[in-house]
């Protein structure tokens, strides 16, 4: 089920889920800003091959913008309002280029999750992980801007994840491209 992988890979990557919208910190606001813009520019700029601009300047880089809470609360009726608005569009776009979204989507479930490093014979508890450990013990490496790698326990197995200083998970050696071509 799509949903219990999302949540399982929200579990792996340590979020601090809040139990409402106004209870959530600064850092996952910022970083939920982020992972839905970046991936919906995406779609623009790299799928469509539309150029965005924000007054003068061109956004060629889904991944180059800044993001950081303004000090407003959180308004809950907006933000479920703006979902519900991203959901229907994606599937306007879905029906409008005849894409196969579900399909593709349970494949990215999939792939996310490959993000993370199982460890097998992890003999200590969850815990960060000093620099010279970030290996796993398996040749593990991890690109330049993550700042931290951290074992964590879901569903009684160990994994290994490394962050960005944002807070999100990047991708291991170990991890391999969704290929998605098979759906087109």
């Amino acid at each position: 089920m799509k949903g219990n992988k999302v949540s399982k890979f929200l579990q792996l990557a340590g979020e601090k889920l809040a139990a409402s919208p106004a209870e959530a910190n600064d850092e996952l606001r910022a970083l939920g800003a982020q992972l839905l813009l970046s991936e919906t520019l995406e779609y623009v700029i790299k799928g469509l091959g539309v150029e965005v601009k924000v007054g003068d300047t061109l956004i060629t880089d889904p991944n180059g913008l800044d993001y950081s809470v303004n000090g407003k609360a959180v308004d809950d009726k907006e933000m479920l309002d703006g979902l519900a608005d991203v959901a229907y569009t994606m599937y306007w776009n879905k029906y409008a280029f005849n894409q196969k979204l579900e399909e593709a989507h349970e494949l990215v479930c999939d792939n996310n999750l490959e993000k993370f490093v199982k460890i097998d014979n992890w003999s200590d508890d969850e815990r960060e992980l000093e620099s010279t450990e970030w290996d796993l013990g398996q040749s593990v490496s991890w690109p330049d801007e993550v700042t931290s790698v951290r074992v964590v326990k879901v569903d009684n197995e160990f994994y290994g994840v490394g962050k960005d200083k944002t807070g999100k998970v990047r991708k291991p050696s170990t991890y391999r491209s969704v290929d998605l071509g098979a759906l087109l």
